[in-house]
């Protein structure tokens, strides 16, 4: 891994001709986990846990792995990725506000699950019907993350 690759390709990609400026411009549009390996910006290999970041200036978009993103950019990836694979391991846990409020804001959930989530997320005993619910929502959300991007052009 390079981080003088992924510095250099984000600044090319950005308006701003500085890291301190160019890496404000990027934000966390899309996380997704790949079984096939792909490649970081930063030419590392294999990556798994992708990233999609978008320019808000500008429209771009780089693919960039979940360890650059919290290392260089400080994007909340991380967080969202180890919920993902609490939940992977054991369908009942719970997500944490990170990965919630991206699933929300994505429109993967309703402004209800979110709310309800919410609610629940710390409880250490669910009903059976808030349990049910839990379930529900993080078989979406686990759905939305992994191989999210397969059928895409």
């Amino acid at each position: 891994m390079s981080e003088y690759k992924l510095i250099e390709e984000i600044i090319s990609r950005s308006d701003a001709k500085t890291w301190d400026e160019a890496k404000l411009e990027w934000y966390l549009e899309e996380v997704y986990r790949e079984d096939e390996p792909d490649t970081c910006l930063c030419d590392h290999y294999p990556i798994n846990e992708i990233c999609i970041l978008r320019n808000v200036h500008n429209g771009n978009r780089a693919m960039v792995g979940n360890v650059c993103v919290k290392k260089f950019l400080g994007l909340p990836s991380d967080r969202i990725f180890q919920a993902i694979r609490r939940v992977r391991a054991d369908e009942q846990k719970a997500l944490n506000a990170e990965a919630i409020d991206h699933a929300h804001i994505h429109g993967w959930i309703t402004d209800w699950e979110r709310e309800f989530y919410f609610d629940t997320m710390r409880k250490q005993s669910l009903s059976e019907k808030q349990m049910k619910k839990r379930l529900q929502v993080n078989r979406k959300i686990l759905q939305r993350v992994i191989n999210t991007f397969r059928n895409r052009p």
